[in-house]
């Protein structure tokens, strides 16, 4: 089996809002974000009550990857051919003559044959790379993002750079495991490869908003993304949980030994034809 990785990328997602804008919207629905089911049962929160703590920009990893796989082998079967009537006692085919048999009042006949196949299967996966939650891949088509040349200087100012947890291995070995599908009855296998087509690690532009219900002392993070607009209530203040340095060596994981492991046998030869070498 030949497995061939593409270029290993790394993007960040142009912002459509910006933080302004965010917070208008944001402070617009805050009592009914922070009130949720305990506001409606016990009564409304009042305005007042909400203070505004502060604002974390931050850019959250999205993993895009998209894995191909093709098998062509060829594989032994028996035809079994009906006849065009009873009379018919042998058929000759490329120079054979074979008898026809009777079986529940049908006449055929039977030949041996070698069936040349193929095999192919193609998948985009895309996965948050805090948690690996799977979403959409074509969910963020439509926006704009820039390539990020360096990712170990990537440092925007005032910018929280969400390292994922998620690494390009695990990814990897998740979607080749869904491409990767038995043959039935293979004969001889010619050709059995894995293109790996698309890894790339997307930063999703995100803006946290943190606020406190007073009387309460109870603090809540509403999470704005700011490339669709979509605001939810069940945020969290990810500063003081992922600290550390972006490095590519960190992220992008992949080594011939990594990607070895995730062939069913572990004896299998696997080559892995690296299109990218880091430079240091």
């Amino acid at each position: 089996m030949e497995i061939s990785l593409t270029d290993e990328r790394a993007y960040s997602y142009n912002a459509q809002f910006n933080p302004d804008v965010a917070r208008d919207r944001v402070e617009q629905k805050k009592v009914q974000l922070m009130a949720g089911t305990m506001g409606s049962l016990f009564g409304q929160i009042k305005p007042e009550d909400i203070k505004y703590i502060g604002m974390e920009n931050r850019l959250e990893p999205c993993w895009l990857v998209t894995i191909s796989s093709r098998t062509v082998y060829d594989r032994a079967r028996r035809y079994t051919v009906p006849v065009s009537g009873a009379e018919v006692v042998s058929v000759s085919v490329l120079g054979q003559e074979l008898p026809v048999d009777i079986k529940d009042k049908l006449s055929s006949f039977s030949m041996d044959a070698i069936e040349h196949c193929q095999q192919s299967m193609r998948i985009s996966r895309a996965f948050l790379g805090v948690q690996g939650a799977p979403t959409d891949p074509e969910k963020y088509n439509p926006f704009a993002k820039t390539l990020i040349p360096d990712l170990n200087t990537f440092a925007p100012e005032g910018v929280l750079v969400v390292l994922p947890q998620l690494r390009a291995t695990a990814v990897a070995r998740q979607v080749i495991g869904e491409v990767l599908r038995p043959v039935q009855n293979a004969h001889t296998i010619h050709e059995e490869r894995v293109d790996v087509e698309t890894l790339d690690l997307n930063f999703l532009p995100v803006y946290a908003f943190e606020y406190e219900r007073i009387s309460k002392s109870k603090r809540t993070v509403i999470e704005f993304n700011a490339l669709t607009g979509e605001i939810n209530s069940g945020g969290l203040r990810l500063q003081d949980q992922f600290k550390g340095i972006v490095t590519r060596d960190l992220i992008f994981d992949v080594t011939a030994d990594a990607v070895g492991m995730l062939v069913p046998g572990g004896s299998i030869a696997v080559k892995l034809v690296k299109a990218v070498v880091d430079q240091k």
